[in-house]
């Protein structure tokens, strides 16, 4: 009940947002000697010939394994039978009994490293969203609202990190009230995405908690104190591997 509710409601309910961010601007100097690599592969592995199930099908998918300084973009199969295509480019196909021409197509980058020197007074990305910063949150105010019928504290919420700013954040919490009770949410929180391990916390003025956060509505920088030194992944551009084989799927 709970999920469907979560589903629901969060749109309508959370937003995320940061105070004080700002653009990299320059002050980032490569150093021409790029550091230790792995010498980069990506290998395609023949998919076995197979047995149909009890649905009278058996679902193939493609086997592709980067190596070193590689890394996979995509993975998908065509596949064919008597010159007619059944799939193009899929993620993985589902066969009866039969002789399939399977073309396994594996996209994929290479990258090297190199050693980046920063200046003082830098803005250097923390995160962009897609990696968790560890942030020390606390519950700065509380309003009630109505959501579809459920009664709900909406808590604001502002979290510091090792970033520059203060990440603002909202979360949900279902009173102990007769309906929230009957519908088994009561007591329960309510969570946007961008707090995955949805930590427990109360809607009391200047609670506090600490927890792993996307911070998915703006990026998070920090201003470098001190000269340091880093290393960049520089990402070639993409390309593809093949491999083209038969496949056999037997009753």
């Amino acid at each position: 009940m709970l999920k469907k509710l979560s589903t629901a409601l969060a749109a309508a309910v959370l937003s995320a947002g940061l105070v004080a961010a700002g653009a990299l601007p320059a002050g980032a100097t490569p150093v021409a000697v790029p550091a230790a690599k792995s010498t980069p592969k990506v290998t395609i592995s023949k998919i076995k010939n197979i047995s149909a199930g009890d649905d009278y099908e058996a679902t193939i998918k493609p086997s592709v394994k980067a190596y070193g300084n590689a890394k996979i973009t995509s993975k998908k199969l065509t596949v064919s039978q008597g010159g007619k295509t059944l799939a193009y480019k899929v993620k993985q196909a589902s066969l009866e009994p039969g002789k399939y021409t399977v073309t396994t197509y594996a996209k994929y980058k290479t990258w090297t490293t190199k050693k980046i020197r920063l200046k003082a007074g830098t803005k250097q990305l923390v995160s962009d969203g897609s990696k968790l910063v560890r942030m020390n949150c606390k519950v700065s105010d509380v309003e009630t609202h109505w959501m579809n019928g459920f009664e709900i504290e909406l808590m604001f919420l502002s979290c510091t990190g090792k970033f520059d700013g203060v990440y603002k954040a909202r979360a949900g919490y279902f009173p102990y009230t007769d309906d929230n009770i009957y519908y088994g949410v009561a007591g329960e929180n309510l969570w946007g995405d961008s707090f995955p391990s949805q930590p427990r916390i109360r809607p009391i003025i200047g609670g506090k908690f600490t927890t792993n956060v996307y911070p998915l509505e703006r990026k998070v920088y920090r201003t470098l104190k001190k000269a340091e030194t880093i290393e960049k992944r520089i990402y070639s551009k993409e390309k593809t591997k093949t491999l083209r084989q038969t496949v056999t799927v037997t009753e």
